[in-house]
This record gives structure tokens, sequence and C-alpha cells, in this order.
């Protein structure tokens, strides 16, 4: 199985939104986080988000035939 590193393209499970790792980071004591920069922005329920850093468990790295 690949893991995600930076440069790897990815979808978040909740937004269902495509974009690019930028940075790598810790969310807190147990888990990681990546920083992810949007292919174009995506509506969240108040804001349009351009790039977004969240939790490691919320991201799925994708291959080029898996992009909808």
């Amino acid at each position: 199985m690949s893991r995600i590193t930076i440069g790897s393209l990815v979808r978040h499970r909740v937004l269902d939104a495509i974009g690019i790792v930028v940075e790598h980071t810790m969310w807190d004591g147990v888990g990681g986080a990546y920083g992810v920069k949007f292919n174009k922005p995506v509506q969240d329920r108040c804001n349009r988000l351009s790039y977004l850093l969240d939790r490691a468990d919320r991201w799925v790295l994708i291959s080029g035939c898996d992009i909808p």
C-alpha cells in the first residue's frame, strides 16, 4: 500500500475535494495531519477553501484513474 507524502494527490473524505499535499504535521499527540492545497476552491459550510489542514485519517490517496 502506498503512503501519503508531500506531493501526493489526495481526496478529502468529508468534502470530496481533490488537492496536493503540501505539508505534514502532528494533529495531536497520537496522529498526524496533512495540509492540502486544493486544485480549485472548495465550498465548506461557510467559507471557500483553497487550503485545508486536517487529520490524516480524513485523506485518501488517489491515482489518476480515481479522479471523478
